[in-house]
């Protein structure tokens, strides 16, 4: 058995340094490891998420030779190709890095969602979409998934308040749009804040003492 003469502790196995002070060792180590090597677990999803990123990669430069070869630009449609392959996997890996946590995942996809379309929209020349429709919409999405799967999953209000009150105050953004004048079609931005008002209205009703809770936690009142 391994000796350590600063720690004055016998170490078993066979390893080359003192566990604790990692200090030299004396004496003969023990044969055979003193437990078995495990082989870590292939996970099935992410080598199906590496093939994909793999063949979305392949996509591109396939698309960015047909596009040069064709036009004679360097730079043609195949940088709205990668752009789009971007947003997707950024989406996809803001969704997958919270899935232990339903609600967070469905807010931060949200608010990534919303990002990316007014990034789209400011790089293809502004025409407001991202504001009149993609921003009420996933706002709307995002409240009514919630909703679902909470109820579906029968999921305590304790572990999902604090990102359904911040959807319902994303949702009321469209207000400010609206009267800042930054939305030409209203209905689903107005739809939005009132779906974003009854929630609210709903969760003072029914969930009063749990938001009270929540906001003293997130205070540290």
């Amino acid at each position: 058995m391994l000796y350590c003469k600063n720690c004055g502790v016998f170490v078993e196995g066979n390893p080359e340094h003192c566990p604790l002070c990692q200090g030299e060792l004396e004496g003969e180590a023990e044969s055979g490891a003193k437990y078995p090597q495990i082989a870590p677990k292939k996970s099935f999803f992410s080598l199906s998420v590496k093939i994909a990123v793999m063949l979305t990669a392949a996509a591109v430069v396939i698309c960015a030779v047909t596009d040069y070869s064709i036009t004679r630009v360097p730079f043609g449609w195949w940088l709205y190709v990668a752009a789009g392959a971007a947003s997707f996997w950024f989406s996809f890996s803001v969704a997958v890095k919270r899935r232990g946590n339903i609600a967070k995942s469905i807010f931060f996809t949200t608010l990534a969602a919303a990002i990316i379309s007014i990034l789209w929209d400011l790089g293809t020349g502004w025409k407001a979409w991202s504001l009149n429709f993609v921003l009420p919409i996933a706002s709307l999405s995002a409240m009514l998934a919630m909703a679902v799967i909470a109820r579906i999953q029968n999921l305590p209000i304790e572990q999902y308040i604090y990102y359904l009150i911040l959807d319902i105050i994303f949702g009321i953004i469209p207000l400010i749009l609206i009267i800042c004048g930054a939305v030409s079609f209203i209905t689903l931005s107005l739809a939005c804040v009132a779906a974003s008002v009854l929630s609210l209205c709903a969760l003072l009703i029914f969930n009063g003492k749990a938001l009270k809770a929540e906001i003293i936690r997130r205070t540290h009142m």
